[in-house]
């Protein structure tokens, strides 16, 4: 005996069974992605976390070459020094400094890196230029000295000149 509505029973199971299958499918993938978007989220965050790192202890170890670098530098002033020898240490040392700066990206950090450098460039030609001049202000006041002792020779000699224009 077959039923009379056999048809309509069979859509129906098959409507009912394409919703099931539609259901479960996407609590599925509800589930997949719940599970998955962090997990990528956590590996660019990590990433993220490891480049700060890096570049912190990149600015870490550039700070203190910046700090033995100026202490060098400072030392320039120290009498007794080989300021030839110093000035080939103080430049190694920029160029080992220059060399260790990551390669140009788009932030800023590699323009600014870069002018340090080159501030610590010009520093180190201003004290030789400074060194330079230490002799010359020793040789300005004996120039000093010695103009004011032509004054007063100058004066002695007009002196002379008016007594003996007097005498005559």
């Amino acid at each position: 005996m077959k039923p009379t509505n056999s048809k309509e029973r069979r859509v129906s199971f098959l409507k009912f069974l394409a919703l099931f299958i539609a259901t479960v499918v996407s609590i599925q993938a509800a589930v997949f992605f719940n599970y998955s978007v962090p997990k990528k989220e956590n590996a660019l965050l990590r990433q993220s976390n490891m480049e700060t790192e890096i570049e912190r202890d990149f600015q870490k170890n550039f700070f203190a070459e910046m700090r033995g670098l100026k202490g060098l530098i400072d030392s320039m002033d120290i009498e007794g020094q080989n300021v030839s020898y110093q000035k080939s240490l103080i430049s190694g040392k920029i160029v080992d400094l220059q060399k260790k700066i990551p390669p140009k990206d788009s932030t800023y950090l590699y323009d600014m890196h870069m002018d340090v450098i080159q501030l610590y460039v010009e520093l180190q030609t201003a004290k030789e230029k400074l060194l330079g001049l230490k002799d010359a202000e020793s040789t300005i006041d004996e120039y000093k000295t010695a103009f004011k002792d032509c004054q007063e020779n100058v004066k002695q000699l007009e002196r002379e000149l008016y007594i003996e224009r007097r005498s005559n």
